[in-house]
């Protein structure tokens, strides 16, 4: 399994390997510091060569050491607080990270690690954060103005950056801080353009819980004057104002500056919004300002376009600073750090906004892409459950319980699973895997597919009529052995009810059989018992006169002492060959790298814990945790499901104790199914399931 998205941003494939890293270790606890020391130096990552560590016990030590390039700050958040003026002079390539039992929610920290403390944590944290000051170093001034060549190089960087993103929201966030950095920036926001009214957007499960989906649209200019557009507000940030982020959607109109940006595709520079020439077809929208207490001044405005001119959209830049690494003076003098954005400055953004509007591009393809094969797949699973509708929504449903479960193993802090992570292209792929663990099916044959019963309605008939032929012959025989004692005289009345009688007789066991065998022919379990009455039914065959009638044919008896299902064991070895075929069918795609275990977890998720489960029989521990995830979603679903015509819902309660004694028999795997019960997924996904106090007499009965 792949290592954790760590919280530090992910941009440029790393070229860093050489960066050297001071660790400054904070905390006033002598034990937690040396603890959190050892693990740096016990990781892979670390390098004896180019890294230090520096202690520190107190704060009073901090004119001991400087945060300029290379710096790694970690803090103890249960020790007194730095100086926050050392941190406001941090460099700008600094990383920072805290350590403890509670996380710090502030931006400025790109990560945490909580306790007690894991080595593994470490080793995706050091190459992480080699990264990051290796980008920072070159993407910021250190203290002073970047020259012109520093900023095309800087944005040439930006440029392979932007083109490895693949989810719009991280993209945008990348955009914006950029264009801030390389323009000095204080504020700044992006609009993407949406098609219609923006009033409803299309949903996917994802971590086992719905993700918007972006609707953003390439737009023609002149189609803006023609068509109904909306300009979706999707990122903000502010280095000088805390003001809260709310994604809102309003008209694409000249009436505000990005709207007429996006319309006209013109860049707009102002040197103070609050000083519009009075022909302006736009307005500066106060509130903002006199809400939060910030001064808005100058702006620059630039569209976002991709490959073939159309618009897609607008990132605005607010007070360029004259420091950039000096915030604003709300208080006293807002604007004294202010200038005016440059040429230079708009060049600049030209050329950003080419870059940044192709990779929006670029994501929005690949989302509608994304989308496509998604429903596809989704189409293709119907087609194959319309073939059996008793089981229609069965997959949805795993792959619902398989990714929430998923999702408990990546909250986990503790126990079994506290070192294991799902990433997010793993969850994808787990999503896939889900949905597709049954496609095998769709090589079943359909009679053996939708079997509701253990004999099909053809084999029920013919026992019918076997019975209803049986009692005429012997009816028959009975009035041959009547007519034989009229042939030799007139026959007394005892012989004659002996017959009768004994015709009476058969005709009971007769009927006491069919009854037994019909009551057999539902999905019931079969006792030993039973089982026993059946050979016996099999084995006797009614002999009548000099012919021999059987109830019941040997296809049949296999069938009947099937002991729970409907299936005999040559249906269900065909049956469980779905697996297999699942398995070869899906190898048939060509899967990207992110995608290719697909065909692996959906093939294994019959597979035992103890071995000897199928296709392959290998033990659990020799596949994929998603498999094993997607096992007990299986069973459980499949037990408690409400719509098999083979048997009634089982109770949530029972349905629990069959997988904890599945687990311990070493069907499941037990830590996943402790995991299950643990959580109470059914609960977190508000299952409609039957409870034990509700449930009918058949419910209770059934097995």
């Amino acid at each position: 399994m792949r290592s954790a998205t760590s919280r530090l941003s992910k941009r440029i494939p790393i070229t860093s390997a050489k960066q050297a890293l001071s660790f400054i270790v904070y905390s006033q606890d002598e034990t937690r510091r040396r603890a959190l020391m050892a693990s740096l130096s016990a990781s892979q990552r670390f390098s004896a060569d180019r890294d230090q560590i520096i202690e520190i016990a107190s704060p009073d030590q901090t004119g001991t050491f400087s945060l300029r390039n290379g710096a790694v700050l970690l803090i103890d958040t249960a020790s007194e607080q730095l100086d926050q003026k050392l941190l406001e002079d941090r460099a700008p390539s600094t990383v920072l990270a805290t350590f403890g039992e509670t996380a710090v929610d502030d931006p400025q920290f790109d990560d945490h690690f909580g306790l007690p403390l894991k080595q593994a944590a470490f080793d995706r944290f050091i190459p992480r954060a080699r990264e990051l000051a290796w980008l920072r170093s070159r993407a910021f001034s250190e203290g002073s103005s970047a020259t012109s060549r520093d900023k095309l190089a800087r944005l040439n960087r930006i440029g392979t950056a932007l083109s490895d993103i693949r989810v719009l929201r991280d993209l945008l966030q990348v955009v914006l801080t950029e264009a801030r950095n390389i323009m000095d920036a204080d504020a700044g926001s992006i609009y993407t353009i949406e098609s219609g009214r923006g009033a409803a957007f299309s949903g996917r499960k994802v971590l086992g819980r719905a993700e918007r989906r972006t609707r953003a649209v390439a737009v023609k200019r002149a189609a803006l004057t023609q068509q109904v557009f909306s300009l979706r507000f999707s990122a903000a940030q502010n280095d000088s104002c805390d003001i809260p982020f709310e994604e809102i959607v309003f008209p694409a109109n000249l009436e505000s500056i990005a709207g007429y940006a996006a319309i006209t595709g013109e860049i707009v520079v102002l040197d103070d919004v609050y000083k519009l020439k009075g022909d302006a077809p736009y307005k500066f929208k106060k509130a903002i300002d006199e809400k939060y207490g910030y001064r808005t001044c100058s702006m620059l405005t630039v569209p976002l376009k991709n490959t073939s001119d159309e618009v897609v959209g607008v990132v605005q830049l607010i007070n360029k600073k004259q420091n950039p690494l000096n915030k604003l003076d709300l208080e006293d003098n807002p604007t004294a750090n202010v200038i005016p954005f440059t040429d230079e400055d708009i060049e600049l953004a030209t050329s950003l906004g080419s870059q940044a509007g192709v990779a929006i591009e670029n994501v929005r393809l690949m989302d509608a892409i994304t989308n496509l094969f998604e429903r596809f797949v989704i189409a293709c699973v119907q087609a194959v459950e319309q073939r059996d509708p008793a089981t229609a929504g069965h997959s949805g449903r795993v792959d619902r319980l398989t990714m929430a479960l998923a999702d408990e193993v990546n909250k986990a802090g503790t126990g079994v699973f506290a070192e294991e992570m799902f990433s997010d292209a793993e969850m994808v792929e787990l999503h896939y895997a889900g949905l597709l663990h049954d496609f095998g099916k769709i090589g079943v044959r359909e009679h053996v597919l939708t079997k509701a019963e253990k004999l099909y309605p053809a084999q029920a008939q013919a026992i019918e009529f076997r019975a209803r032929i049986i009692r005429l012959e012997l009816e028959l025989d009975a009035l041959r052995q009547e007519a034989r004692l009229y042939a030799d005289g007139k026959p007394s009345a005892s012989a004659l009810q002996a017959i009768r009688d004994a015709l009476a007789e058969k005709i009971a066991k007769l009927q006491d059989d069919y009854a037994f065998v019909t009551k057999h022919i539902k999905p019931i379990f079969v006792t030993d018992e039973a089982e026993a009455r059946l050979k016996q039914i099999f084995d006797s065959p009614w002999k009548i006169g000099d012919d021999t009638f059987p109830l019941v044919d040997d296809d049949e008896y296999k069938s009947l002492c099937t002991k729970r299902g409907t299936l005999n064991p040559e249906e269900r070895k065909e049956i469980e060959n779905h697996v297999a075929d699942s398995w070869q069918f899906l190898k048939r795609i060509p899967w990207t790298d992110d995608l290719a275990r697909v065909p692996e977890i959906a093939g294994q998720h019959h597979e035992k814990m103890r071995g000897g489960g199928y296709p392959n029989g290998v033990p659990a521990g020799e596949t994929p945790l998603g498999s094993r995830l997607m096992a007990v979603a299986d069973v459980f679903d499949s037990l408690t499901a409400s719509d098999r015509p083979y048997k009634p819902a089982i109770p949530l309660e029972r349905a629990i104790q069959i997988l904890e004694a599945m687990a311990k028999e070493g069907d499941l795997d037990p830590d996943v199914v402790k995991l299950f019960v643990d959580t109470k997924i059914w609960e977190k996904l508000k299952l409609k399931l039957v409870r034990l106090a509700d449930a009918s007499a058949e419910q209770k009965a059934a097995r």
